[in-house]
């Protein structure tokens, strides 16, 4: 998968400011959907992608977090793991599966990775477990077609 659909200048500026990056994510996402009810599929996608890469850019920026931020913590991981799966939604509609499956690895792999960021934070935990559990059933319908099509063959 490329993981570099967003220009390195562009990528430091999400970095240092993680607020504004929120709304620019919010402003990617929203041309996403745009498109892809317009049936521009393949700007749906790139704006996915990106979407997707400026979700984990904010996830992973390392930014001071009190009680009342969990909030703001919370709502990134959700961003992260939902554009994940509208994503990869996006791949399998473009019968790019291995793609899409990539894809939802790589949210899971993200979240285990920030996980020890926030063990003092039960709340925080609890819902990177909450986004993990949700990106495995969405990914099982997949390997479930996957399997059954190798059976039948």
């Amino acid at each position: 998968m490329n993981g570099q659909r967003l220009c390195p200048v562009y990528k430091k500026w999400l970095q240092l400011n993680p607020s504004d990056a929120r709304i620019h994510r919010l402003t990617m996402q929203a041309q996403a959907q745009k498109a892809r009810q317009d049936g521009r599929l393949d700007l749906a996608r790139e704006l996915s992608y990106q979407t997707f890469e400026a979700a984990k850019i904010v996830l992973c920026t390392l930014q001071p977090l009190s009680a009342d931020q969990e909030g703001v913590v919370r709502e990134d991981i959700l961003a992260f793991g939902s554009m994940g799966m509208y994503l990869s939604s996006i791949l399998t509609e473009a019968r790019r599966k291995h793609e899409a499956h990539t894809v939802l690895q790589e949210c899971q792999q993200q979240l285990m990775a920030i996980l020890p960021l926030h063990a003092t934070r039960p709340y925080v935990c609890s819902v990177i477990s909450i986004t993990q559990q949700a990106l495995e059933h969405f990914d099982l319908p997949k390997h479930a077609a996957h399997s059954a099509s190798k059976t039948l063959h």
